[in-house]
């Protein structure tokens, strides 16, 4: 089983088992968290239904927290599904709610699932993306969200490239790769690089395209991240085309064609087929040129006939029925009607079975898509900890548990000692594995329901649920004495890390934001103290 799955579905069972136990209902919290689970799950009809039972609850109760989640997460589905108009609808009223609430994390979560509606191909509505996309950055700035910076920028280049405004979409990428360099997301970074590239191959610019090209494929292949090397690998031999170097972008583009059509994916098989076609043809290989562009045509006609079933299907169903009507009136004039009509209602059946076999296939491509996609928004890619906006909407949740049930909350506010240094000394590699022991101790240190995540470069955020300042305090002085205990002798010698940890009590009524804030604020002093050592 997909360890990333296993959360979701033992959150879906014990769900499940409570609503089965007789005398224990199910809380319409409870219910939100089943739809998620489903959804993780891949069960998007019982996610749906969940959704909307926990969309008529809050409604009912007028709990507006329980109200803009449901409407997020349906939202989400929606969008996952295709229903633009509908994802976008509950999206924004999920944005009025947080907003009126000041959810600051709920408000920047509606907003940026707006941002990727308006920035869809299906809506193209691309100066409003960008909009609602500059509005995110200039809050994660101020929040000093480094990743969210990143992703932010690149997303930006995304929609402006899309829109075809090349040089402000260039401009924004190398803001975008700048970002990711400063936080040591090589992997982020090579895939901008391949983004800056493909942009400057647009712009009839490739002698500068191919070393971006080059650097980022070397990457990918020294780290065995063969899916994204053959992306590169195609957008090489595109440009090698360009610059007239055909032999060299043949063997790139031959070797991303296979890869592509041995998993079967019709979109990049197909630009591999259309450049190959090209490449041959100036090679003088008029054979090959032949057969590849004959593929080539096949596959534009069966990519083509996917988005006309996407987006046109219920037009095509009352277009089939008016036509079999016809064809039936018809039929009924002419002496072999009978037999016309068997034959047509075979061709019928043995066309649908075909079209709900395509629909099949996409639909299971698309949740596991879209399972993959929600799992790497919600994970930091380095540690495998819960990302800025997991852990921060965790957060949120713990404080309006701890508020609703009178019980204490603590949060640590965890940074690496002279990280910096680290990097500049030994690497940025060395940086990267330093990060994912200390992660790694750090979370088997903690308690059972204590739960940590990568906010930043070197930042950590721990939340002690049920936990007043002074046990928040022996847990943190366990933290920081396991991370010194560390050996790291073997990355290099003499390399020592240690950790300094500020802790903050939770005080009603204060936000989340606040209380973020003066965990930072006792993290600075521990460091203006010394370092390597807990305040609060």
């Amino acid at each position: 089983m997909n360890p990333r799955l296993l959360l979701p579905l033992l959150i879906c069972v014990a769900v499940m088992l409570a609503a089965q136990s007789p005398g224990t209902p199910l809380s319409d919290r409870a219910v939100l968290d089943r739809g998620i689970a489903h959804e993780q799950a891949g069960r998007l009809e019982e996610a749906a239904h969940d959704y909307a039972a926990a969309l008529a609850a809050a409604t009912r109760s007028g709990d507006r927290a329980l109200l803009a989640d449901a409407l997020t997460h349906h939202a989400y589905l929606q969008y996952y599904r295709g229903d633009f108009n509908q994802a976008l609808t509950n999206v924004r009223r999920a944005y009025d709610l947080q907003t009126a609430a000041g959810n600051a994390v709920g408000r920047r979560e509606a907003l940026e699932l707006i941002a990727h509606l308006y920035a869809d191909g299906s809506v193209g509505q691309y100066d409003r993306a960008v909009e609602y996309y500059r509005q995110l950055l200039t809050e994660y700035e101020a929040a000093r969200g480094g990743t969210d910076i990143a992703d932010t920028q690149f997303n930006i280049g995304s929609t402006l490239e899309r829109k075809g405004d090349l040089a402000a979409a260039l401009e924004w990428y190398r803001r975008a790769l700048a970002s990711e360099e400063k936080l040591g997301r090589r992997g982020e970074a090579a895939f901008v690089r391949r983004s800056i590239a493909v942009t400057l191959g647009k712009l009839g610019r490739p002698e500068e395209a191919l070393p971006l090209l080059d650097q980022s494929l070397r990457f990918f292949l020294e780290t065995k991240d063969t899916e994204r090397a053959m992306v590169v690998r195609q957008s090489r031999g595109i440009v090698l085309r360009k610059l007239g170097r055909t032999a060299a972008a043949i063997a790139d583009l031959e070797e991303s064609r296979r890869w592509f059509a041995a998993r079967k994916n019709t979109r990049f098989l197909e630009k591999s087929e259309d450049e190959l076609a090209g490449a041959y043809a100036a090679a003088g290989r008029w054979h090959e040129a032949y057969e590849t562009r004959t593929r080539h045509i096949s596959l534009q006609r069966e990519l083509a006939e996917k988005l006309r079933v996407e987006h046109t299907s219920r037009l095509r169903v009352q277009f089939d029925a008016e036509k079999k009507e016809q064809e039936n009136r018809a039929l009924m004039r002419e002496a072999a009607a009978a037999t016309r009509i068997r034959r047509l209602q075979t061709v019928i059946l043995i066309l649908g079975a075909a079209i709900i076999l395509t629909l099949v296939f996409m639909a299971m491509r698309l949740v596991r898509d879209a399972r993959r996609m929600r799992a790497m928004a919600m994970t930091d890619e380095l540690t495998r900890l819960p990302n800025r906006r997991h852990i921060l909407a965790a957060a949120e949740e713990e404080l309006q548990r701890s508020a609703a049930g009178g019980e204490p909350f603590s949060i640590l506010a965890l940074d690496i000692d002279h990280f910096k240094r680290v990097n500049d000394t030994w690497g940025h590699a060395a940086g990267d594995i330093v990060l994912q022991r200390i992660a790694h101790a750090c979370r088997s240190a903690l308690r059972p329901n204590d739960r940590i995540g990568r906010t930043g470069g070197e930042e950590f955020t721990v939340l002690l649920p049920t936990t007043a300042q002074a046990a928040a305090l022996l847990v943190a002085e366990r933290l920081r004495a396991t991370v010194e205990s560390l050996d790291c002798g073997d990355i290099a010698p003499n390399l020592r890390v240690t950790i300094s940890i500020g802790a903050a009590e939770w005080q009603r009524p204060e936000t989340l934001a606040r209380l973020a804030a003066r965990a930072d604020e006792v993290l600075y002093r521990a460091k203006e103290e010394g370092r390597n050592r807990v305040a609060a």
